[in-house]
Order: C-alpha cells, then structure tokens, then sequence
C-alpha cells in the first residue's frame, strides 16, 4: 500500500477532554494532534513533509556522505539530502507502513529494512500511537531479524505549533548542559557547554532569540523522561515532547517554509534522538542490536 491517500485519524475523549491526532502510514508519521481544540503539530495528511512526524530509523539525522564504515569494509548509502549529499533521516522516513492493530484511539503500524544499499541488515519496525488525556504516546520497536548484531539509532521529527501562535508569541525551553556545534553542512564539528551561549534553552528562551537549528546532548532527566517545551506565555499553554531517558540527544529545526503554514506562523521541529548527527561514523550512542533482539523505546507530545 502507498498509504498516502490514507490517513489514519484517531479521535477519542480522553478523561473528559477531546483528543484528536492524524498518523500517516508514509514513515508512521504524526501529522496533527489536536487538544481540548488546540492545535499542537504541523504536518501533512498525504504524508511527511520535510520529514514531519517521521519516525527515524536505523539513524536519526545526517550521515556524512552517506558513507561509513563495517568491518573495515565501505558502505555506501543513498544520498537523499539535495545539494548536501548527506543520507537523511534513515531508512523508513519515506516508507509504507501497514497497519498491524487497530483500537479505540490506537494505532500500530509496521514495517521491514531489508539490506538496502550501504545497511546490510534486516530489521522489523513497529510504531504505535495511543491517545491520551493530554496528547499521544508512542512506541517504537526495532527487532534485528538477520543473523548478526545491527547497529541502531532512532529519532523522530515532530514539527509542533500552539494554535496560531507566531514566532514572537513563542517560547523555547530544553533542559540541556551541552551543544553540538554544527557546520555549513549540518554536521558536527564540536560539543561544547551551553553555558553563557545562545544555545543555553535550560529556561524559556523566546523563540525569536533562540537558534533555529543546533543539537544538544546532556539532557536533564526527570522522571525517566526528557522533556523539550513549546510554549505561548500569553495563554499559558505549552506543547511539551517528552521521551525515555535513552532519548539521549536532541535537535531543533525553526522553519517557516513548511507548506500548508499560514503568514507569519512557524513550525517547530524538536527531534529526541537516541544518538547524535553522524553516528554510523562516530560509533556514539549506537546501540547494536543482536539477532531476534527487541528495541523498545518511547515518545510522545502533550499539551501542558
């Protein structure tokens, strides 16, 4: 199936309050979600747009070139970053998933890596969404279905807005000690502390002021979870995205290009990621996966 003409639509009231989310079967991607009225993702219902909502696997962001290294031997992805020549967001962004399950105000959906070109591994992947009284939660599970340990990561990329809230209406809060400081082309160059940077979010930073793409590692851990805000003072609301703690790193993207945005609005990208840009290469916080083994982690959006 392409998926793409259709979506699935969730909808259920959840403790008294109405919980609305749109999921595409292209990538398992979380196009909308709607809270007591209130708009908290951007998205489109025919499928991800610059990667909204789209679950990343086996790697989250950027490999150099595409290329890399196992075993001493070269590996070659496709590229699929224009102009850059990066491979981008992994292996399932842009594929068909199948619906595996179906529930009140749940959803599970599938789908195989089979050795494409430069990962020769095969994995199942299986995402799921459940609404909740104040949003979603999602699952995503990776499962190595070939006869040797594969090296993993994951990450999803969730583009968040509060109703209509502009750029200056908005605030940015992420809990993280230190930065990776990025080149021209997106990719590490350094980490560093946040410290009496720009890149210091640890308290709500007004959008405006806040960088418009940077990745942080360090992240504080409150109750198992990490926890990246969104927020519209003026109304005291915040879209928060929160994940388990092996939801070691993060990346924000500010763009006012995503289609389908009204004058004056911007959608904001806040990736959790299990291990940072480039990390087929830098070997750090992969996690290799031995055969028939099962990676579960967790993710989700909620208004506060």
């Amino acid at each position: 199936m392409s998926g793409r003409s259709d979506p699935i639509l969730l909808s259920r009231t959840v403790g008294g309050v109405a919980v609305e989310a749109l999921v595409s079967p292209v990538g398992a991607g979380l196009q909308r979600l709607a809270v007591d009225g209130v708009e908290l993702v951007c998205g489109a219902p025919d499928g991800p747009v610059a990667a909204s909502g789209a679950v990343l696997v086996p790697w989250p962001n950027r490999v150099r070139g595409g290329r890399w290294t196992l075993d001493g031997e070269p590996q070659q992805l496709v590229r699929t970053e224009p102009g850059a020549g990066n491979a981008l967001h992994g292996l399932v962004a842009h594929s068909a998933f199948s619906p595996a399950a179906r529930g009140r105000g749940a959803v599970e959906l599938a789908t195989e890596v089979r050795h494409p070109a430069g990962y020769p591994f095969d994995l199942d992947v299986v995402v799921s969404y459940r609404l909740r009284t104040s949003g979603v939660g999602s699952t995503i599970s990776v499962v190595n279905r070939g006869p040797r340990a594969a090296p993993v990561a994951v990450g999803v990329h969730p583009y968040l807005r509060i109703g209509d809230a502009t750029r200056d209406d908005l605030t940015l809060t992420i809990d993280a000690e230190r930065t990776l400081l990025l080149g021209g082309d997106n990719l590490p160059l350094a980490e560093r502390s946040v410290a009496e940077t720009p890149f210091d979010l640890r308290a709500p930073t007004p959008l405006a002021a806040a960088p418009a793409h940077a990745a942080f590692t360090g992240l504080r851990v409150s109750g198992g979870r990490v926890r990246m805000t969104l927020a519209d003072p003026s109304v005291s609301r915040a879209a928060e995205v929160w994940a388990d703690a092996r939801f070691r790193w993060a990346q924000v993207y500010v763009t006012d290009e995503l289609p389908g945005l009204a004058d004056g609005r911007v959608a904001v990208a806040l990736e959790p990621m299990t291990a940072p840009p480039d990390a087929l290469n830098s070997g750090t916080d992969l996690v290799w996966l031995e055969p028939s083994s099962r990676w579960d982690l967790s993710w989700g959006v909620a208004l506060r």
